[in-house]
């Protein structure tokens, strides 16, 4: 009798609350597994040797970028002098950091937003002819983040074979590319994204490792926990302090280089390549530097070192990075 009185004080009390949790824990799974591109899921790794033959690697940095108002032309005019100025000492390609096409990312792979947001604001002769190694922020998957990754198949120098994959400079630099919206693990490199990084970057012998992802590790916007990097700073957080030298994101709109006491990484935040500039938080951790105003960054490392330039859409140096390899 007692027992089938418990039986029944849990069926009416617990158990309406343990089938909801139940329910939403399902149709979390579910989401996840159905918003993500799982045919075109798996970690893919490239290798381009850089164009300098002295063993430099230059990049140029973005993010917020897939307006095509004139904030983003902007933008794009000044990587566009930028890149003329370096005919001799030439870039290696662009890294375009999410939220490539606002508001809701593309179609399909023939979507007019990739002229209007893409091939022409990037179609100047100099940077016509630099390859683009971007990742998915969270306005890309409204519509098909498929479509962007097929777009590999289209234009040859959109090079994004998967919603993460890593690139090899030669030896001197290891990019590894992230798809920070459905940062899974699973124990399969291949297939989930914590466990990709994981290995590339403790397979890294020597070089140089950037990280990209389109939502900060840490950041001094005010828009919340998505934007001030609350949501990883206690889960990936630590490994990529253990081994990345350099964190580049975008969704906090300004440009800012922050770094932590414990942490070998410099994280910059470059979510400045066209959208609406942010608003920052009044106290700012670990910030050396900040600035909400469109705008980009130079990256030029070799073998001795790293150094990085913020500029502005008048191609002024607003602040610099300089680190020598350890």
């Amino acid at each position: 009798m007692r027992f089938q009185k418990w039986f029944v004080f849990v069926r009416r009390g617990f158990g309406p609350g343990l089938v909801l949790v139940g329910c939403a824990a399902v149709g979390l799974f579910l989401f996840l597994w159905m918003g993500t591109p799982r045919a075109t899921s798996g970690g893919i790794k490239m290798s381009w040797p850089p164009q300098d033959p002295s063993n430099t690697v230059r990049l140029l940095v973005l993010g917020d970028t897939g307006t095509g108002g004139g904030g983003q032309f902007q933008v794009a005019g000044a990587m566009e002098r930028a890149c003329n100025q370096a005919e001799k000492q030439p870039f290696d390609g662009i890294l375009m950091l999410g939220d490539n096409f606002y508001p809701s990312g593309v179609l399909s792979t023939v979507d007019p937003q990739w002229q209007e947001k893409f091939e022409k604001p990037y179609g100047s002769p100099c940077l016509s002819g630099l390859p683009v190694y971007p990742v998915l922020g969270n306005h890309d998957y409204r519509l098909s983040p498929e479509a962007q990754i097929e777009y590999s198949a289209v234009q040859p120098r959109w090079r994004m074979p998967g919603r993460f994959y890593s690139v090899d400079f030669g030896p001197l630099v290891r990019l590894v590319a992230l798809d920070t919206n459905r940062f899974d693990w699973c124990g399969s490199p291949r297939d989930c994204v914590y466990d990709f990084l994981k290995s590339r970057l403790r397979s890294a012998k020597g070089a140089w490792t950037i990280v990209t992802g389109h939502h900060p590790m840490a950041s001094s916007s005010s828009h919340g926990a998505a934007y001030d990097g609350t949501y990883f700073k206690y889960t990936v957080r630590p490994e990529i302090c253990d081994h990345a030298d350099f964190y580049l994101s975008g969704h906090a709109h300004q440009l800012e280089h922050l770094s932590f006491s414990g942490c070998r990484t410099d994280f910059v935040v470059a979510g400045t390549g066209g959208a609406e500039v942010g608003k920052l938080k009044s106290e700012r951790p670990g910030s050396k530097f900040v600035q909400p105003s469109f705008g980009f960054v130079a990256m030029e490392l070799t073998a001795e070192k790293a150094t990085l330039i913020f500029y502005d859409v008048d191609l002024r140096e607003l602040y610099r990075i300089e680190r020598v390899k350890n």
